[in-house]
This record gives C-alpha cells, sequence and structure tokens, in this order.
C-alpha cells in the first residue's frame, strides 16, 4: 500500500518515490529515495546494512560504498531543516537508525498528492449538465481502451464531456492528465510540437520530434486529451498511432467530428442531450438534459428565470427544435435578456424551415449547427457583424488593442471596437478571460469557422489579413531590441502568447506577393526562436520564406534572415549550414556597403569557426567585427564582439586578457541593462575563476547567472552554468554533486537539442563515474562522447584539455590495464548517443 510521510519540512512518497519540499521535487536520486524510504519506514529502529541494500538494491549484489554514498546525499538534503543532518544514525559496520520527526499520514490522506503539477486543466467556468450516463460509461471504458475518440458533430459538447471526465479521473494517473489543444492549429506538423509544449519536451538535434515525443512518454502513466483533430486527423493519427505503439501506460481521449481510424480505436458516438416530451408536464419536461442546460444557461442572463407551467411548453419546443445540441442551446439562452422564449423560437423556426425545406431530421446536423449559427449571426447588428468577421483573423485570441488596430477601417471606427467587443462578449459570442492583469479574448472553435466564412464571403478577408500580419510585424520588431535589455521577460512571455498569431502572420506573408514583410518578421522573432527553442521551427519559416519567389533578392532583409537561419543552425549543432547562411548573409552587405550588418554577420560567422575549433580565423572575424561596431559606436554589437574575444583568449589559456575582455563587456551590458547578457559574462567570469582555481568565486558567480536565466526562462544559460557549478563540485571532491548538476545539466540539453553540450556533459559525468570506482564504465562514456565531438565537428576546447587529460589518465591508472582501457574506449565510441546517455545515467552515483 502506498504510504506518504512527512519528515519535518519535506514529504515522502513512497510508492512514486519523490521527495518534495513545500511542493517542489528535491534533487534526490532514485536511489536515494529507497534507501530513505527504508530507514523511515523503521523509524528509530537501527535497520542492517544489508536490509537497506536489498530495498534499494533487490536483486543485485553491490559494495557498501555505494550505501555510504547515498547517505551522504540523504544527509546534505535533509540539512536544509535545522538539524536534519543528524536525522540519520550510524552504527559502525552494522547499519542506520532514523530518528528525525516522522508523521505519517493518515489513510485518508495516502492519495494526496503534493509534488509538482500534474495537469494543466482549469476550473471550468460553467457547470456540468446531464452526460451523466455518458460519463459513467467513458469511465468504465477508460482502463480497458488505449484511444477513446469522442466522434459527434460540431457544438454536441465533445470537448466538455472530456474535460469533465479528465478532471474525475486524474488521480488514476500517477503522472496526470494534459489537455492538447489543437483548434487554433492548421499546420499538420505542428501537432507534435503542440503536444512537447503542453508535456514540456524540447527537440533534440538529429532526432525526429515524434521520436523524442514518445521517448518521454514510455516510463509514464498519463492521459492525453487532444481535442478537436477533424482538420488534423492524418497528424492525429500518426501521433496517436506512434503513442500507442511506444508508450504502454499512455492513454489518449480525442474529440473529432470522425474517427481516426488507428488500429486499436475506440469510438463513442456523442448523442445530443435527451429531449423532453412536448405532452410531457412541466416536472417532467425540467427532467430532459435539454431543458436543464437551456435554463441554467438562461439563468446566468436572468437570475429570476423559472421553467413555469405557462412556459415549459415554448421551452421544450425550443429544445427540440435545436435537436439539443449544447452549442445551439448556450446560443440561445444568451438572447433571453432581449428577446422572449416566443420571440426566440419563431425566428428560429423560420431559419430552419429556410434550410430544411421541411425535413429538418433528414439533413446532417452540421446543418443544424449552421442554422442556428446563422440565427445568432441575423441577429448581430451591422458593426457587430463587421467586427466578428474581422476577428476571426486571429488565431489563439486576442487583446483589445489588438483588434483595434486589426478591425477597423471600411465601416469600423476605433472606438467603436471596445463597446461592439464587450456586446459579443455578452453574447457569448466572444470569450473574454483575465490573465496576468488584462484580458484576453477569443472565439469558440466552431463559431471562428462560421466568422472566417463571412469574412470571405464578404470579400473582405484580404484586407483584414494585412492588417493583421503587419499589426504583429511591427510587435515583432518592437520587441527586438528589448529581448536583449531589461525588459526581455517580459517581452518572451509577450510573443509566446502571440505565438499562434505570429505564426498565422507567417503563414499569411508566404501567399503574398512581396517578400518583404515575411523576411522582416522572420528576422526580428531570430531571438525569441533561440531564446525559447523554437529551433527547427524558426528554421522552416526561414527557409520557407528565403525560397518564396522575390526572396532570392540580394537585400537587407534576406541578409538578416540568412543570419537567423544560420544562427539557429548553430545553436542546433548544423556547423555547416549555419557557415553556409552566414557566408552568404556577409557576401550580400558587403555588397550593399551595410557596416552593421557586415559586423554581425562576422560576430556569427566567428561563432562557427570558434565551436568547430579553428580560433584564429574566428579571432580574426571578431576583431574586424568589433573595429566596426567601435566606429559605429554600436555598444551592444561592441559587447558582444569583445565577450567573443574574451572566449578565444579563455579557450587558449589567456586569462588576463580573458578577464579584462570579459569585465569590460560586462560593464557595457550592465549599463544597457541587458539582463542576458549580463548573465553570459558573469558566467564566463566564473569560467575564468574556475580554470584559475578560484572554486568559491566560480561558484558566486554561476549562481548568480543561473539565477538571472532562470528568471528569463532561458534555458539554455541555466545549463551553461550548471556545468560550471559541477565541475566545481568535483574539484572539491563532492561527487555526488557534481553528478546530480551534471545530469541536470544534460536533461535540459537533450530537450533542447545542443549536441555540443551534450558531449561535455557527458565527459563531466565519466569523470564522475570514474572518482566512484567504475572506471571501465567511465572510458566507455569518454569513447562516445569523443565520437559525439567528431560527428559534430566540435573539438574540445583548448582550455578544457589539460583537465580532460588528467582525469581520463587518472581513470586509466586506476583501471591499471592499458589493452581494458583501450578496448573499453572503442566500445563507447560503438554506441550510439542514446546508448551512452543511458550508460551514462544508470545509477551513476549508486554503482560502480
Amino acid at each position: 500500500m502506498t504510504r506518504i510521510y512527512d519528515i519535518g519540512p519535506f514529504r515522502l512518497d513512497s510508492q512514486v518515490g519523490v521527495l518534495t519540499k513545500a511542493g517542489v521535487p528535491v534533487a534526490l536520486g532514485a536511489r536515494a529515495t529507497a534507501v530513505l524510504t527504508a530507514l523511515v519506514k523503521r523509524t528509530n529502529e537501527y535497520v542492517q546494512k544489508d536490509s537497506i541494500m536489498d530495498a534499494a538494491w533487490p536483486g543485485l549484489v553491490v559494495e557498501e560504498s555505494n550505501l555510504a554514498v547515498q547517505i551522504s546525499a540523504i544527509r546534505r538534503v535533509l540539512s536544509q531543516a535545522p538539524g536534519g543532518e543528524r536525522w540519520i544514525e550510524t552504527l559502525a559496520r552494522r547499519g542506520y537508525r532514523f530518528v528525525g520527526p516522522v508523521t505519517e499520514l493518515p489513510d485518508d490522506r495516502q492519495g494526496a498528492w503534493d509534488g509538482p503539477k500534474r495537469s494543466n486543466l482549469t476550473e471550468p467556468l460553467t457547470s456540468f449538465i446531464g452526460r451523466e450516463r455518458e460519463l459513467v460509461e467513458i469511465k468504465r471504458l477508460l482502463p480497458g481502451k488505449r484511444l477513446l475518440t469522442l466522434v459527434g458533430v460540431g457544438g454536441i459538447g465533445k470537448t466538455r464531456l472530456a474535460l469533465q471526465t479528465a478532471g474525475e479521473v486524474t488521480d488514476a494517473y500517477r503522472d496526470g492528465v494534459w489537455l492538447i489543444e489543437l483548434g487554433s492549429i492548421s499546420n499538420p506538423l505542428l501537432v507534435p510540437t503542440s503536444v512537447a509544449q503542453v508535456l514540456g519536451v524540447r527537440e533534440r538535434t538529429g532526432t525526429p520530434l515524434m521520436d523524442t515525443l514518445c521517448a518521454h512518454l514510455k516510463a509514464r502513466q498519463l492521459l492525453l486529451i487532444l481535442d478537436n483533430c477533424e482538420h488534423l486527423l492524418d497528424a492525429c493519427a500518426t501521433l496517436a498511432e506512434a503513442v500507442l505503439r511506444s508508450a504502454a501506460e499512455t492513454t489518449i481521449i480525442a474529440t473529432s467530428r470522425e474517427p481516426l481510424h488507428v488500429a486499436g480505436e475506440q469510438t463513442y458516438p456523442l448523442q445530443a442531450l435527451s429531449l423532453p416530451e412536448p405532452s410531457a408536464s412541466a416536472e417532467a419536461m425540467g427532467r430532459s438534459e435539454a431543458v436543464q442546460l437551456f435554463v441554467e444557461r438562461a439563468r446566468r442572463q436572468l437570475p429570476d428565470f423559472e421553467l413555469t407551467n405557462a412556459g415549459a411548453p415554448a421551452v421544450a419546443q425550443l429544445c427540440i427544435h435545436l435537436d439539443g445540441i449544447p452549442l445551439a442551446l448556450e446560443l440561445a439562452a444568451a438572447r433571453i435578456r432581449s428577446l422572449s422564449i416566443e420571440q426566440i423560437h419563431a425566428r428560429l423556426h423560420d431559419r430552419f424551415k429556410l434550410l430544411t425545406g421541411g425535413n429538418r431530421t433528414a439533413l446532417p446536423r452540421q446543418q443544424t449547427l449552421r442554422a442556428t449559427l446563422d440565427w445568432s449571426y441575423d441577429l448581430l447588428t451591422g458593426e457587430e457583424r463587421l467586427l466578428l468577421q474581422r476577428l476571426s483573423v486571429f488565431a489563439g485570441g486576442w487583446t483589445l488593442e489588438a483588434a483595434e488596430q486589426v478591425c477597423v477601417g471600411e465601416g469600423l471606427e476605433n472606438c467603436e471596437v471596445l463597446d461592439l467587443l464587450a456586446s459579443l462578449s455578452d453574447k457569448s459570442l466572444v470569450m473574454a478571460e483575465q490573465k496576468d492583469a488584462h484580458s484576453r479574448y477569443r472565439l469558440l472553435e466552431t463559431m471562428h469557422q462560421y466568422a472566417r466564412e463571412k469574412l470571405v464571403e464578404s470579400g473582405g478577408g484580404e484586407a483584414v489579413r494585412a492588417r493583421h500580419r503587419d499589426y504583429f510585424l511591427v510587435l515583432a520588431e518592437e520587441a527586438e531590441p528589448k529581448l536583449l535589455g531589461a525588459e526581455q521577460a517580459a517581452w518572451l512571455r509577450r510573443l509566446e502568447e502571440e505565438h499562434e498569431n505570429l505564426r498565422a502572420s507567417l503563414d499569411w506573408s508566404l501567399g503574398e506577393a512581396e517578400s518583404g514583410a515575411g523576411l522582416r518578421l522572420c528576422g526580428a522573432l531570430q531571438q525569441f526562436w533561440w531564446t525559447r527553442g523554437h529551433l527547427s521551427e524558426g528554421r522552416e519559416w526561414c527557409v520557407r520564406l528565403l525560397g518564396k519567389a522575390g526572396g532570392e533578392e540580394r537585400t537587407q532583409e534576406r541578409a538578416k534572415v540568412l543570419n537567423a537561419a544560420g544562427g539557429l543552425a548553430y545553436h542546433q549543432g548544423d556547423y555547416a549550414a549555419a557557415r553556409a547562411r552566414h557566408e552568404e548573409s556577409l557576401a550580400i552587405v558587403r555588397e550593399l556597403g551595410d557596416r552593421s550588418g557586415i559586423a554581425r554577420s562576422l560576430n556569427n560567422l566567428g561563432n562557427v569557426l570558434h565551436d568547430e575549433g579553428n580560433h584564429a580565423s574566428a579571432r580574426a572575424r571578431y576583431e574586424e567585427s568589433l573595429a566596426i561596431r567601435r566606429q559605429l559606436g554600436d555598444r551592444r554589437g561592441m559587447a558582444s564582439s569583445l565577450n567573443n574575444l574574451a572566449q578565444i583568449a579563455f579557450y587558449q589559456g589567456d586569462y588576463p586578457a580573458a578577464r579584462a575582455l570579459n569585465e569590460e563587456s560586462l560593464a557595457i551590458k550592465r549599463q544597457l541593462g541587458d539582463r542576458r547578457g549580463i548573465a553570459f559574462s558573469l558566467h564566463n567570469l566564473g569560467s575564468v575563476a574556475f580554470d584559475q582555481g578560484d572554486y568559491p568565486a566560480a561558484r558566486a558567480l554561476n549562481e548568480e547567472c543561473v539565477a538571472i536565466m532562470r528568471e528569463l526562462g532561458d534555458r539554455g544559460g541555466v545549463v551553461a552554468s550548471l556545468g560550471n557549478l559541477a565541475n566545481v563540485a568535483f574539484e572539491q571532491g563532492d561527487y555526488p554533486a557534481a553528478g546530480a548538476l551534471f545530469e541536470q545539466g544534460l536533461a535540459i540539453q537533450r530537450e533542447l537539442g545542443d549536441m555540443r553540450a551534450i558531449a561535455s556533459s557527458l565527459e563531466g559525468l565519466s569523470a564522475v563515474v570514474a572518482a566512484l570506482g567504475s572506471s571501465l564504465r567511465a572510458v566507455r562514456i569518454w569513447g562516445a562522447a569523443e565520437r559525439q565531438r567528431e560527428e559534430i565537428g566540435s573539438p574540445l576546447p583548448p582550455n578544457e584539455r589539460p583537465r580532460y587529460g588528467r582525469r581520463v589518465a587518472a581513470a586509466r591508472a586506476a583501471l591499471g590495464d592499458d589493452a581494458a582501457f583501450d578496448r573499453a574506449w572503442q566500445e563507447g565510441r560503438a554506441l550510439t548517443l542514446e546508448q551512452a546517455i543511458a550508460l551514462a545515467l544508470s545509477e551513476t552515483l549508486e554503482r560502480p
């Protein structure tokens, strides 16, 4: 049975194997957690070593030194509590006793979870009415079905039923329930991307995102809800099939207007809400699900609305004519403040007669829903209709400011938008959401599609889409310099919020005759794509816009997008592509005499050459770039070039020059308020301090860097300093801490696809494994890391070679067998990258 224990400020879940503090998981390995569990279960008793090791290493023969390492790691974590380092007592050569404060939670709280977030579901804003039978049936089906697709027409309530089900079964899934909203996506390639973003899975260079996603899900027990699949059927079917084949404990609920047609799929056709009998009493009518929903929603408009004996027949007829479709009922109820039930019914009857020719039930339900939407649309004023049409150009929602810029003109004034938007929101045609102290609006997907059709029919779609593109181009270009300044965290969040609109703008630009606006948008977004890890997507947009008619002209816009594409390729470790893009960009800006562009291209080309180990050529590019930027008075550019020259000096062991150049760069960044740049300079100064043996200074500088990068959400920046902190811990002999830090960094690097950094972390983990006595395993990991560096063309930096050599030599000496050493090295070179990572993470701190 699952047991949960409170240990001072900590909570231990013995089954999940997680130790948390204030709801946040503590960095304690699986073996250490198992050891702690074995001790806590027998609080105040001496537990023999053999008993503990049997619990933590079942079926394995391990040395006692491994247990000592785990006890040390546990004590270090417990020391976060006053006196916690003394909670484990040692009985020499026999065992250990846990004497800290322990409280086992009572049985009625054993299911409580105090750990990390396990769902992205939000609290429903409206009550769930009807569908009790469907809810019971779906919950009964779920344990035995891997893919359950709720099938029905638009507006039938598929999403609402899926969310209600998910909310009631969350506790049945160890790793939670996650909603993937696909309604605003038009590109099938973004289906796996959307799932990965919700689950926090990052791309890895050289590995298809689908494979990375399936690998992430393989060891997890969770429920995915793929909502609104009908316009992305093939992509959703491919995703579902891949997940079902590779992740045995992942369950999927899909909502769609038609099945996905995947092997093992269980379809669940969703019918309309139950309808009343026209001749029944008012009380019997009130038991109908359709009537219940209408009455409840009507009361949201008129709190004193009641289903009376006199009014019940009219309500029943209304529900029957609406076919019990929830969306239609809600749209009807939204008008109860301005029209009587009889007036609503009369209008609806006329509209249905027009569309069905008197044989309403013989036609598809989509026609009935369209009639409901037509009816709702006809009730709007001319200005309301115009605004509703134009709002359909937004993807993923919009702000009031955006609507005022995009939707005005040709019949709408800027000053009218606020009132019209409020009116549409009151009529439940537009959803208003409060987010971060400002309102954001969106359309239900069915209404979004309907309004888009009306916009196309009006002939004004192209002008509105062009204004939409222009608005988000201005936003991106406004954000571009601020992503390098003091406001970068806020602007990163804003661009992420508008990501769907930015995608829509880029997509529109691809169809335009002119290429300039699309290229400008790509160029402005490069920093956002890089920082937030949208590397593959950003490169795809750049390539597509560079390749469209007109994009090949040798303009400043093309040169900037070439630089963007090259930078994204560089961060993915694709140095050949990066070099080609930067060289073409440099040639264009030299032709144009664009000195700022020349400096930028030289700097970026220097980055590629630097990572390839061609430091002399890199230095030459950096120095030329710096000279131009000094002449132009470009302080931000100067700081970048100084930083890069400092790195060349650092890698070549010229520490005084590296320190001086970094400090000059840091001073400029502080004046500019460039938080991200400041963090990088602190990291670089920490690296210099480390190489010179000043470990306290190295730790302090890198910890400050990590804090800034986490504040900005820059995971790539976080991982760089984690590596430095790991090396500091290693050199000070704290191997468990070093291993934990290397593992944290490696996890982020794999998500980001940073192949060069992955090789560096493997080398660090090799050293930890060797120091803990497993020399052969360490040598294999080193061999694999060597091959990885060769494959991506990124040799070990010169300044790291002495430390690397010392660590490898120590492992060779400890092994005492050169032939065995060489065999192990070659065995490591034969491993795939994933095999090497698995070997490095295989109980790194527990077993030799």
